[in-house]
């Protein structure tokens, strides 16, 4: 498994566990009366969908999808390096910025937090669009050559 997508798939478990011990947490406080603030619930759903199963599903494809030499022949079909490295980087201090502003937005709004949270969510949507493109260009049938 390439170095990538095992760091994408890696984040993703450490984000699962992380995930299941705050709702562990969310769980203990409400059975003891004192229910967590809503956004820390939005919160924790984001931590699991966005850091567990979209890091998770982004390594696996990364490591499984169809090569395209075609499309990426300095990399044997698989991907550019910088750029499956620049979604990584992206992806999760996009949602580290979210996971750490978004309460404290919540608590308080502030324009230094509004911009904060346009940061993250551009930092997120854009290692999106990097990672579509790469598997566009993974899955997306070559021409086909003359008499195959």
């Amino acid at each position: 498994m390439p170095f990538v997508a095992r760091l994408f798939v890696r984040t993703g478990i450490v984000y699962l566990v992380l995930t299941f011990l705050a709702g562990a947490a969310l769980l203990v406080l409400e059975a003891a009366g004192r229910p967590a603030p809503f956004i820390i619930g939005v919160e924790h759903g984001h931590m699991g969908f966005v850091g567990w199963l979209v890091n998770t599903v982004i390594g696996v494809a990364l490591w499984l999808l169809p090569l395209n030499r075609q499309a990426f022949p300095e990399t044997q079909g698989r991907y550019p390096e910088l750029a499956s490295r620049a979604a990584f980087v992206l992806l999760n201090v996009g949602l580290a910025i979210r996971l750490i502003i978004e309460p404290m937005y919540a608590a308080r709004a502030s324009s230094a937090a509004s911009v904060l949270l346009v940061v993250s969510a551009a930092f997120q949507l854009t290692a999106i669009v990097i990672v579509a493109w790469i598997v566009w260009k993974r899955v997306y049938p070559p021409p086909l050559r003359p008499g195959v």
